[in-house]
């Protein structure tokens, strides 16, 4: 079993990392399970721009064309699980 990590904290090594770590270790105790960290900090994700463009037309539409967004959505599709790890800034995900 494959698992793909997401983890919104620009900290690599914080409470969010390690709480992931205790996950992984609970599900390793279970059976074999492979862990992929993705930590959002090193890819390069543009903001949404409100145009619109996704939902009018299609997500194929979208303008937003140089980001690393495609690849994540492929790591996401080709694990068996995965984690969205945030942490809570201000009363917010990150």
């Amino acid at each position: 079993m494959h698992v793909l990590a997401i983890m919104g904290s620009p900290n690599k090594k914080g409470h969010t990392y390690q709480v992931t770590r205790e996950v992984e270790a609970a599900m390793q105790s279970l059976g074999e399970v492979e862990f992929t960290y993705l930590f959002l900090r090193d890819v390069n994700l543009e903001p949404c721009r409100g145009c619109f463009q996704c939902v009018t037309k299609g997500e194929q539409r979208c303008p937003i064309k140089d980001d690393d967004r495609q690849a994540i959505v492929e790591q996401m599709g080709a694990a068996d699980g995965v984690i969205l790890a945030s942490p809570n800034y201000v009363g917010s995900i990150s």
